[in-house]
């Protein structure tokens, strides 16, 4: 199974129960360097693999490939994760592999536009 997390605006209480049931039903988690030492406190019994900015095509295909050699794997990203976060280009890497693709689940985290309007009061509406 790979999930990809979108775990909100970094705070534990602003993730969705959906997004922290993934990660506990994880047992590796990927992401960039700065996501991973967010979430690094609140799972401290997971096994983590973390890359640098920019390697966002790389982060991906080792989410990918601890899959394939049979983890659960959470691919994290900050606010949504279809929304400016990996989903999109995982399912890009996939899209030939329709066994992988059965096995691909999109979590949804709260957008950093919901996050700080909420903070500004209702900006959006």
């Amino acid at each position: 199974m790979l999930y990809i997390v979108g775990f909100g605006p970094g705070g534990y209480e602003t993730m969705t129960v959906e997004a922290v049931r993934a990660l506990e039903d994880s047992d590796l988690i990927v992401g960039y360097t700065t996501y991973v030492d967010l979430i690094r406190p609140w799972f401290p019994e997971k096994e983590f693999l973390a890359t640098a900015m920019k390697q966002e095509k790389e982060r991906c295909l080792l989410a990918i490939q601890k899959e394939e050699d049979g983890r659960k794997v959470a691919l994290v990203c900050s606010g949504d994760s279809g929304i400016y976060g990996m989903a999109s280009l995982v399912y890009d890497l996939t899209a030939r592999d329709k066994t992988l693709l059965k096995r691909i689940r999109v979590i949804p985290g709260v957008t950093a536009a919901a996050s700080g309007g909420a903070l500004l009061g209702a900006p959006l509406s």
